[in-house]
């Protein structure tokens, strides 16, 4: 058998049996990285480690709001041009996670770094000072 009919041959078994073709849109399961989440007596924070294989860092979104980690983005099909995917177990797409917080953190000074497709937050804790008075008052007294 030729080389060209051999490669005929397989590119029409792939055709039959593919999954995805780069001709057409993939729309899989989606994507919903891990997540870690736990507090860390020796720096005393708030550390939320995220699973994000094969994505850039500028395509990674990260905020805080109030008590709640919010982090998005998306991770891409691959798009290259003459691929006949037989299988795609690999999910893409966009994605954003929320991350409940159990206490005050400090956005101001929090950190987060990104390596090896670990996205990696530590939240420092808010230092409550003790008890503090309010003023009472009424509508027709000065306060007290």
């Amino acid at each position: 058998m030729s080389k060209e009919k051999m490669q005929s041959e397989v590119l029409r078994a792939f055709n039959d049996s593919c999954v995805v073709s780069s001709r057409s849109q993939y729309h899989g399961r989606g994507f919903k990285p891990a997540a870690d989440a736990y507090f860390e007596e020796e720096t005393r924070e708030i550390v939320v480690r995220f699973e994000l294989p094969g994505m850039e860092r500028a395509d990674i979104e990260l905020y805080i709001d109030r008590r709640e980690l919010v982090v998005r983005g998306e991770r891409t099909f691959p798009t290259a041009g003459g691929r006949v995917y037989q299988q795609v177990e690999m999910d893409y797409g966009p994605f954003e996670r929320h991350v409940r917080l159990m206490v005050d953190v400090d956005p101001e000074s929090s950190s987060a770094t990104y390596e090896a497709g670990i996205l990696e937050v530590r939240l420092a804790l808010v230092e409550r000072e003790g008890a503090r008075r309010i003023q009472i008052t009424s509508t027709d007294e000065e306060p007290a």
